[in-house]
């Protein structure tokens, strides 16, 4: 009996749970609970079509169907487990205190894109990796800028506005655009496989999620009516 298609991969039987605001711990271990239940998910496909393919073999049809199917889920897992690996390979984090304000203006600059303002200031500042929480507030803008874009039109000329506040001693990042996040636990998003409209989606949040929690911060998604609100926030240095 031949497979059915493609093994349709997800999160959805993955066991995420809270993560404690600013735990690096509790933020890695949930990182390498639901990348290692991904992992497993796409090489599990490749087993079920190889089986497959001895089938078709010994009864003298052609396997080619199965044979692609799993060398795509092969691809796929590779990918994953590569992205994974320099994650968690990654060289410790350096910790330098910086403005909180410029260098919110200084990671969307670099996303060479007119369409952010960015609101509000704080005089604050802020101690961690500068570069990698650059990655993360950067995987959260793309985000929010492809879903504005899909929602509203790519030559609609839509500007993406984002928030500096500060709020009971954390400085935070608040951005807000028209969307939906995907229906079910927003958690699901942060797992390493999971997609959705944004390339950032998965992996980039789970990194952002790493990035964050290294320097004591958070990053959460919510809905709030039509619109998706991402927050990056961080502890206030005060020193």
């Amino acid at each position: 009996m031949d497979l059915p298609g493609p093994v349709v991969c997800s999160t959805k039987d993955a066991h995420l749970t809270s993560q404690p605001e600013g735990s690096e711990v509790s933020a890695r271990r949930q990182f390498l609970r639901t990348f290692l239940h991904d992992l497993a998910t796409p090489l599990s496909a490749v087993s079920l079509h190889l089986e497959g393919a001895s089938r078709r073999l010994l009864r003298g049809t052609d396997p080619s169907e199965s044979l692609d199917i799993a060398r795509a889920e092969l691809s796929r897992a590779f990918d994953l487990f590569e992205q994974g690996r320099e994650l968690l390979l990654a060289q410790p984090s350096t910790r330098e205190v910086f403005p909180f304000d410029d260098w919110v203006e200084s990671a969307a600059r670099e996303l060479s894109t007119d369409g952010i303002v960015i609101e509000g200031k704080t005089e604050g500042k802020v101690v961690g990796d500068r570069s990698k929480l650059a990655d993360a507030l950067s995987a959260l803008l793309v985000n929010a800028l492809e879903s504005q874009a899909d929602e509203r039109g790519a030559s609609a000329g839509s500007r993406l506005s984002i928030v500096r506040e500060r709020q009971d001693g954390r400085l935070h990042v608040r951005i807000e655009n028209p969307g939906l996040l995907p229906s079910g636990d927003p958690e699901k998003l942060f797992a390493p496989r999971s997609s959705g409209t944004g390339k950032n989606w998965g992996m980039g949040l789970a990194r952002a999620r790493l990035y964050a929690a290294d320097a004591g911060g958070a990053v959460r998604l919510t809905q709030d009516g039509d619109r998706v609100v991402a927050v990056l926030e961080l502890p206030e240095e005060l020193a």
